[in-house]
């Protein structure tokens, strides 16, 4: 029979042993719990990414600025669209990480995207914009960013390159040098997107100051206040005197789209020289000078339009 003491020693030993296994796996819970958390978390937010993507698009400006569209997926799938002053026009796709995706969403959180304004306007004219946008689960936001804003925070201005820099985007833009475009094509892009621009505003109520610098009678180059209301010209009247003026003179140049109607004649007669500035908030024209047969004398248009104001 064995000894009391020896069963009691051999229990002892046992129960310690059990303790201080116990005590370690009790000690590593906390850590395997934080574990287990950081898990559900990021297996939420790849869920949540499932839903969502990233677009990045650059927008025509008063010369050869690349016109390009980029869009990412979570799962790394990227799709560019080109559609002037680039290397490559057209569709292409290609595929990155989706660890480069989450990182790429981590810049976004890091700006405070969504707390960033809608529109950053205003600024020197002639610069193009730059439209982002991010989506995740029911989250969505499209910021609008005029690159001549003094408003924008370089944050903004850094994280849209960084989308350029991810997906590589000078294998599809390109340099300049690999960028050449004719000038028809260039003024035909801005002609596009700014018509497009004006008509998003849906104004059938405004008034502009118009003048014009031609060969031509002096009463016509006077510049005078036009309004239009719903569509339709009201009054042409004369700055110097707010007197009215013979709407004849002014037929062609009466609305602002007539005035896109000139750009377009002029590109269609591929006019010898041809440049237009356009307002970046409505897309109206606000320069249009047109040379249109260099060896013809006396035959330039140059017309100002500014100081458009909506009406109710």
């Amino acid at each position: 029979m064995r000894s009391p003491i020896v069963i009691g020693t051999g229990l002892l030993v046992s129960i310690i042993l059990n303790a201080q296994v116990l005590a370690q796996s009790t000690a590593q819970l906390p850590q395997l719990t934080a574990q287990a958390q950081t898990q559900q978390i990021l297996n939420q937010n790849t869920k949540k990414l499932r839903h969502g993507i990233i677009t990045l698009q650059r927008t025509a400006c008063f010369g050869a600025c690349p016109i390009y569209k980029i869009t990412i997926f979570p799962n790394g799938r990227v799709v560019y669209e080109g559609e002037r002053f680039v290397k490559v026009v057209g569709k292409r796709t290609a595929r990155i990480s989706p660890q480069a995706v989450r990182r790429l969403v981590a810049e976004f959180e890091k700006v405070n995207y969504f707390s960033l304004a809608n529109n950053y306007q205003g600024g020197p004219t002639d610069l193009p914009s730059a439209i982002t946008s991010l989506t995740v689960g029911k989250q969505q936001k499209t910021i609008n960013h005029y690159l001549g804003s003094p408003n924008a925070p370089q944050a903004l201005t850094a994280l849209e390159n960084k989308i350029d820099a991810v997906v590589n985007f000078q294998r599809w833009v390109g340099s300049k040098n690999e960028q050449t475009p004719t000038p028809n094509e260039s003024n035909s892009t801005q002609l596009k997107v700014n018509r497009q621009l004006w008509n998003q505003q849906k104004l059938n109520n405004y008034s502009f100051t118009f003048s014009r610098s031609c060969f031509c009678l002096p009463k016509a180059t006077q510049p005078v206040v036009i309004t239009v209301r719903n569509g339709q010209v009201a009054s042409i009247k004369a700055v110097n005197n707010n007197e009215p003026v013979d709407a004849e003179l002014f037929q062609q140049y009466n609305s602002i789209p007539k005035l896109f109607g000139i750009i377009e004649d002029a590109i269609a007669r591929k006019a010898a020289n041809l440049t237009v500035k356009y307002d970046p908030k409505f897309g109206y024209p606000t320069q249009i000078n047109i040379d249109y047969d260099q060896q013809v004398a006396d035959e330039e248009l140059y017309l100002t339009i500014s100081n458009l104001e909506p009406l109710k």
